[in-house]
């Protein structure tokens, strides 16, 4: 099971990589067949070279706000 964002509707988040929030783009959910979930987000870190990557539910947050 998974759920796509059409890019219009793509959340901010932000996820966890070696210990540090990276914002990101939000592009799909998917369900494991353990029930476990993972996301899809286009994200990057201060040098601006996007990454797209698949991380647990547990590195993904809503982007905070300022």
């Amino acid at each position: 099971m998974s759920h796509v964002y059409p890019p219009a509707d793509r959340p901010e988040v932000e996820v966890l990589v070696d210990g540090t929030w990276y914002p990101g783009e939000l592009r799909m959910w998917t369900q494991g067949e353990d029930g476990s979930w993972s996301a899809n987000v286009m994200w990057s870190r201060a040098s601006g070279e996007n990454r797209l990557d698949t991380f647990p539910s547990d590195n993904v947050r809503p982007l905070a706000e300022a």
